[in-house]
């Protein structure tokens, strides 16, 4: 059992979850980090999400999430902003392999 008060470990199991993402075939990174707050967000680019509306890409990320992730390492996750390699490219300057120029 992690610890709820356990960020680093939470966001490391997170991540790695992300990057885990079931299309294998399927380039995906994943970026989660701790808020001044104390809250984790993250942010996930994969082409998977490539003409996905926004609440099915939500829906997909948050199952993959919870069938993967303990409960209580979910407890601080306050968002997650899943995105294709392009979107993730251009809103964190980390250059994805996605289909864009």
């Amino acid at each position: 059992m992690v610890a709820k008060n356990d960020p680093v470990t939470a966001a490391r199991l997170i991540e790695e979850a992300l990057e885990a993402f079931p299309r294998t075939n399927v380039t995906t990174k994943a970026h989660v980090f701790e808020t001044e707050w104390g809250q984790l967000r993250a942010l996930v680019g994969s082409d998977a999400f490539k003409g996905m509306p926004l609440a099915e890409r939500q829906d997909v990320v948050w199952k993959h999430l919870r069938e993967r992730v303990p409960a209580e390492c979910l407890e601080n996750l306050y968002g997650v902003h899943p995105m294709d390699l392009d979107e993730y490219a251009a809103r964190t300057g980390v250059a994805g392999n996605g289909g864009g120029a």
